[in-house]
């Protein structure tokens, strides 16, 4: 290793380079200078690059410059100019990007009259005068709107950083409706709002509208009309129809005859539909009952829903014999027998006879084997009286006895010993029979 070479390491990298360029001028050479440079980039490119005043070209621009700090301008169109300080050290080669601000304006939009609504990019921005900022380069449009105007499109171009007035007026686009109905103070719906009742007189806007009337009772009306601007549009044959309604009769007990108003409907339960609005007088007739009267008024298209209870205007008897098996009848009409009671077998079951109209009755109680053979009982009814007809006898015989000695004998058996027959040949005659003489007893059925 030389001495020189010794000296070079141990000295800094600064120091080894002087001694370099003094060694090379000793020797009569010039220094070699030291490369510096960069590569500058924008987005999006194509701008012009300026430093100290002279343009170097467009991006993407490779520049060679002396090692330093620099002040760079970026400029191109539709985009703001942008400073830009660059520092470049000895040997630096680098490759800068930077980012350019489009260049934007703002707008103020007026109409006339004010308070317009402004839609801008489908937003809705506010009354008029509006003001839109940070818009840039290009062309735009905005909707400008006020009810009873007709609607307008306002364009403007963005080429500067120059503020933009736009300004419009708006025309009128309301017509007059006219309403009158048959009969009046219907509900007017528009295009299915309402607005009012008949007779109705409004500003409409421009165009085809749904026109409905409504009023209780009646049936709805739909019209379709067109609206034009600065003139008058009638809706005055509006009549609207009553709606019909119903009536459903219903009866306790069911099976009642119905007059409506004299005219005969059937039995109950019944329905009555399509009837027009008005007062109705109701009749309900059936036999054993007092007529249910009812005078109703049906408003229009209501469906009323009736339920009378008629009130009974007869009366009834209970009916108990003894013995059972009687034959029955009534004001001379058959109307049955009497039957065996399971608890006791000598009396019978109530029999029972309903709706008898009020007042005197006799009912006939017969039985052919009886002694006499029938017996009478008069009676009178009131209105809804059930009436309990009791101790209703009859002498009938019951049994054949024949003797040992082949005499016969028919009567009742009144009561049976251990050794003897209490018997009784006929009403109110008894006695007893030893039954070590009777060859055999046959009893007669209880009915003739």
């Amino acid at each position: 290793m030389t001495y020189l070479h010794k000296i070079f390491r141990r000295l800094p990298a600064a120091a080894v380079l002087a001694m370099l360029v003094l060694i090379s001028a000793a020797c009569g050479k010039k220094p070699q200078p030291v490369k510096t440079g960069a590569v500058l980039n924008t987005e999006p490119a194509g701008a012009a690059v300026t430093i100290k005043g002279k343009e170097l070209g467009v991006t993407p621009l490779k520049i060679k410059v002396r090692p330093g700090v620099y002040l760079v301008k970026f400029s191109l169109d539709k985009y703001k100019n942008s400073w830009q300080k660059i520092k470049l050290d000895p040997g630096d080669q680098k490759n800068l990007t930077f980012k350019l601000e489009p260049e934007t304006a703002s707008v103020m939009i007026t109409c006339s009259p004010d308070a317009g609504m402004v839609t801008f990019q489908n937003r809705n921005l506010g009354m008029t005068p509006v003001v839109i900022t940070g818009l840039p380069h290009g062309r735009y449009t905005a909707e400008v709107h006020r009810h009873g105007y007709t609607p307008q499109t306002v364009s403007w171009n963005i080429n500067s950083a120059l503020p933009k007035l736009v300004k419009t007026s708006l025309e009128t686009n309301l017509g007059i409706l006219v309403i009158n109905s048959k009969p009046d103070n219907a509900e007017v719906f528009l295009d299915g709002k309402s607005v009012g009742r008949t007779p109705f007189r409004e500003q409409v806007e421009e165009g085809k509208h749904k026109i409905e009337l409504r009023r209780n009772g009646y049936n709805s009306l739909t019209k379709i009309v067109q609206i034009k601007r600065r003139m008058v549009s009638s809706f005055t044959d509006a009549v609207l129809e009553v709606k019909s309604g119903s009536i459903k009769i219903s009866s306790r007990p069911s099976k009642a005859i119905v007059y409506i108003n004299g005219k005969h409907y059937g039995d109950t339960p019944v329905t009555l539909s399509n009837l027009p609005p008005g007062s109705y007088a109701i009749r309900l007739e059936k036999d054993g009952y007092d007529p249910a009267i009812r005078r109703v008024n049906l408003p229009a298209g209501e469906n009323l829903d009736l339920m009378l209870n008629m009130d009974s205007n007869t009366g009834g008897i209970d009916v108990v014999t003894q013995p059972p098996g009687i034959t029955l009848y009534l004001d001379g009409k058959l109307v049955g027998r009497t039957e065996k009671d399971p608890a006791n077998k000598n009396i019978s079951r109530v029999f029972t006879i309903r709706n008898l109209s009020a007042g005197s009755h006799r009912l006939t109680y017969v039985h052919k084997r009886a002694k006499p053979e029938k017996r009478f009982v008069n009676f009178k009814i009131s209105k809804g009286q059930i009436l309990r007809l009791d101790g209703l006898n009859l002498w009938i015989p019951n049994v054949t006895i024949i003797r040992d000695d082949g005499k016969i004998e028919i009567g009742r058996i009144v009561q049976s010993l251990p050794s003897k027959y209490e018997f009784e040949p006929s009403p109110g005659v008894r006695y007893t029979i030893d039954k070590s003489t009777v060859k055999k007893v046959t009893y007669l059925p209880e009915t003739e």
